[in-house]
C-alpha cells in the first residue's frame, strides 16, 4: 500500500509538470471510479493556475503509462486554501493534495496523529525520487520524517533588452 502512495506522489508531480508545460485549454471531464476497468484510481486535488483545465490528452497519456485512473479536482488557485481546509475539516481529503510550506504548520498535528503517510523510506526505491535535493527534503521534514515531496521548477533566464539611447 505504501508503494502505491509513493507512486501517487510521483504521478502528482508528473501531472503538475505536464500541466505547467501545457498551453492548450480544454473543458473539464467527468471522473471515473476506476472499478469498472480494474485499474486503481488516484484522486488528486491540485491548484488550477490557468482559466481552463488542461487538455484531457495529457491525462489520458499519464493514465496509459502509469496504469492508474486519475481523478483530478482542479481548484482555482485563489480558492485552494479554503477548499483544502474544508476537505480536511470534513475528513474528505483526496489521496494526494498539495500543501505549501506556509501551510505545513497547520497540518503538523494531523501528521503527528498519523493522518498522513510517511514516505521517506520509499524515496530511494524510485530513480527520479531518489535524486530529489536532500537539503529541500530535510527542510520539509516533520519530526525528522518525510511526508511529502516538493514540486520544483527549473530556473528561467530572463533577458532584459534596453532601448538604445536609454541612459544617455
Amino acid at each position: 500500500m505504501r508503494k502505491l502512495q509513493v507512486k501517487l506522489l510521483l504521478v502528482f508531480c508528473l501531472m503538475s509538470l505536464l500541466v505547467a508545460c501545457n498551453n492548450e485549454s480544454a473543458s473539464s471531464g467527468e471522473g471515473n471510479d476506476g472499478d469498472s476497468d480494474g485499474r486503481p484510481t488516484i484522486h488528486f486535488m491540485t491548484n488550477l493556475l490557468t482559466p481552463n483545465v488542461p487538455n484531457d490528452k495529457i491525462l489520458t497519456k499519464v493514465e496509459e503509462v502509469t496504469g492508474y485512473n486519475l481523478e483530478i479536482d482542479w481548484v482555482p488557485d485563489n480558492n485552494y486554501n479554503e477548499r483544502l481546509n474544508s476537505a480536511f475539516a470534513t475528513n474528505s481529503l483526496p489521496d494526494v493534495v498539495g500543501i505549501g510550506f506556509q501551510q505545513i504548520n497547520q497540518f503538523k498535528d494531523a501528521i503527528r496523529d498519523g493522518q498522513f503517510w510517511e514516505i521517506g523510506p520509499y524515496l530511494e526505491e524510485y530513480e527520479n525520487l531518489s535524486k530529489l535535493k536532500e537539503e529541500i527534503i530535510n527542510n520539509s521534514k516533520v519530526d525528522g520524517k518525510v511526508y511529502g515531496i516538493y514540486q520544483g521548477a527549473s530556473f528561467i533566464k530572463i533577458w532584459y533588452y534596453l532601448p538604445k539611447g536609454l541612459g544617455r
